[in-house]
């Protein structure tokens, strides 16, 4: 059945790198319709989400960010097919990180850093764009998919000349050995931790609820004493990203352990609220309690 799977996707990635974008936007729009009135895709994950977040909205209210909230859901996931087709021009003019000296200037100093990155708008497309916009190179922390046939794929569309991946429990050996030149370390840290790991979790006011959050990238730049940026995503119009960065401490040995994640997790908080349809509510985020 993987291997099915397999072989039906990357012949999505064939079909899709032959069809215009317009068309892809319209695919998306059918498939938000499948998804939220048809087959009802986590609506009570995203529904009871929403409502927990966002106690003071009306129904009306929820319900309209319900629907926005599909929309991103499957623009990001057309986007993320379309993507591994797209050229490096076209990354460019739909994906850029608008202030690319901060990262630069730790890069110029020969400083590793540590960059916290979310589920929020299109983060896929940040693979391919980050290699041609930023001196360093970019190591990314990610989660191993199940399908082992999707997951080398993904993984080798996910490795430029200036970018690399690391599984979880290969980034504690790998960036404290690190003797190449100055990289930036990226943790998409916004998701739960597993059940099995509760207990190491830092715990964080977050949209109204206690929340269970992944400790890596604030365990790590501690030890290492690396730097810590902020990565927002915003989308700027349909097909269209920027990233900004903005440092959360430049001498993280002298945090407290859990306050970058705090940090972390209160901007990712003030992001969402200016617009919370973009950020990825059908995700289990708060299936533990403390």
């Amino acid at each position: 059945m993987q291997l099915v799977s397999y072989i039906f996707f990357r012949m999505m990635v064939y079909l899709f790198s032959i069809t215009p974008f317009w068309l892809v936007y319209r695919l998306s729009d059918g498939l938000r319709f499948l998804f939220l009135k048809v087959i009802k895709y986590r609506y009570k994950v995203v529904k009871e989400n929403l409502e927990h977040s966002f106690p003071q909205k009306s129904e009306t209210e929820i319900n309209s960010l319900i629907e926005k909230s599909y929309r991103n859901l499957c623009d990001i996931l057309l986007e993320g097919i379309k993507g591994m087709s797209m050229s490096d021009n076209e990354i460019l003019k739909r994906y850029k990180f608008v202030n690319q000296e901060v990262a630069n200037k730790y890069y110029d100093k020969g400083q590793n850093v540590i960059g916290m990155a979310s589920h929020y708008g299109n983060w896929e497309w940040a693979v391919q764009a980050i290699s041609l916009q930023l001196k360093c190179i970019t190591v990314g922390v990610v989660a191993r998919i199940k399908n082992k046939y999707l997951d080398s794929y993904v993984q080798k569309y996910r490795t430029h000349e200036n970018v690399m991946v690391l599984y979880p429990d290969q980034a504690n050996k790998v960036i404290s050995n690190w003797d190449k030149r100055p990289a930036l370390f990226v943790y998409i840290a916004d998701q739960s931790p597993s059940k099995s790991s509760a207990e190491k979790a830092d715990w964080v006011n977050f949209l109204n609820q206690k929340t269970a959050c992944l400790w890596g990238g604030d365990r790590m730049a501690r030890r290492m004493d690396f730097p810590v940026v902020n990565m927002a995503i915003n989308r700027v119009k349909r097909g269209y990203y920027e990233v900004r960065l903005e440092t959360i401490t430049d001498t993280p040995r002298n945090v407290v352990e859990g306050d970058i994640t705090t940090a972390y997790m209160n901007k990712l908080e003030q992001q969402i609220l200016k617009k919370p349809q973009d950020w990825l509510w059908s995700h289990k985020r708060w299936k533990l309690t403390r």
